[in-house]
């Protein structure tokens, strides 16, 4: 059996940050403290991001960029859809017209930049989207549960009976055996999900099988996300996208998953409630 050295570390990190997060995302009156913090996450994010850009000497509009998704993140706060993606437009034009401004005629940097303000501004203003729809705290925190459950347990499979590489190109650490007990231990939460939901008001009143579906795919929607971001870090050759998280790594490292995630549960959810009617 293989050691977990960081295990300790990232578990007391989780105990620090996942209370106080559960108190912004279920507190009524903190709904603003809420979306503050996601465009802080979403400004460190792409502050990382475009840091991992530069290791590539790619020059993106570092400041533009960071301003614009970080406008795109906090759009999510008006619960329309139609917003977020008019902002995110505005946006692209935006750090657009300061490339043309700069003289920079470099490709590589405007679609580095454009593309940021969309992977860590217009995926993380669903988490807001979210919380804005009817049972929304429920469904952030059915979020969060998902993606929290595959990436510890796939890191906890993974380093103990972990034998066959997922992607050893991309992220050598990660393997079959810890993305299939991520997916099951997943799929296990939104079963204990489901039954909260029979004794709680509070809680989506959705079917099991509707639990097990959405888990499945944030589970497998989570992965993907965790090898994207893994696979830019290894383009640029760095390990971690920053500091901020002990034991976790940054900001991208620790959202990877949630960035892919929240635009999937938010069309799932959004599909279910036109089903519904």
């Amino acid at each position: 059996m293989r050691k977990l050295p960081s295990l300790a570390v990232r578990t007391g990190t989780a105990l620090v940050v996942l209370p106080l997060l559960l108190v912004l995302i279920w507190s009524a009156p903190l709904r603003l403290g809420f979306a503050l913090f996601i465009g802080v996450i979403a400004a460190v994010g792409l502050y990382e991001y475009y840091a991992i850009a530069r290791h590539r000497q790619i020059t993106p509009e570092t400041i533009g960029g960071i301003a614009a998704g970080t406008l795109v993140a906090l759009s999510g706060w008006f619960n329309d859809a139609g917003i977020t993606a008019a902002t995110l437009y505005g946006a692209c034009l935006f750090v657009a017209l300061l490339h043309v401004l700069r003289g920079q005629r470099a490709v590589e940097g405007l679609a580095t930049t454009i593309f940021g303000v969309f992977y860590v501004g217009w995926l993380p203003a669903h988490i807001l989207l979210l919380h804005g729809l009817p049972y929304g705290p429920s469904f952030v925190t059915l979020l969060l549960v998902a993606v929290a459950l595959t990436d510890s347990a796939a890191y906890v499979v993974g380093s103990t009976v972990g034998r066959h590489k997922l992607a050893p190109n991309i992220s050598p650490n990660k393997t079959w055996e810890g993305s299939i007990g991520g997916f099951v231990a997943t799929l296990v939460g939104m079963a204990v999900l489901y039954r909260l939901s029979q004794t709680s008001a509070a809680i989506a009143p959705l079917s099991l099988w509707q639990y097990l579906c959405i888990g499945a795919i944030l589970s497998v929607v989570g992965q993907i996300g965790d090898l994207a971001e893994s696979c830019l870090k290894r383009s640029a050759g760095v390990k971690d996208s920053g500091m901020m998280f002990p034991g976790h790594g940054g900001v991208l490292d620790r959202c990877d998953g949630f960035l892919f995630a929240a635009p999937a549960l938010y069309y799932v959810v959004h599909a279910l409630n036109r089903w519904a009617y």
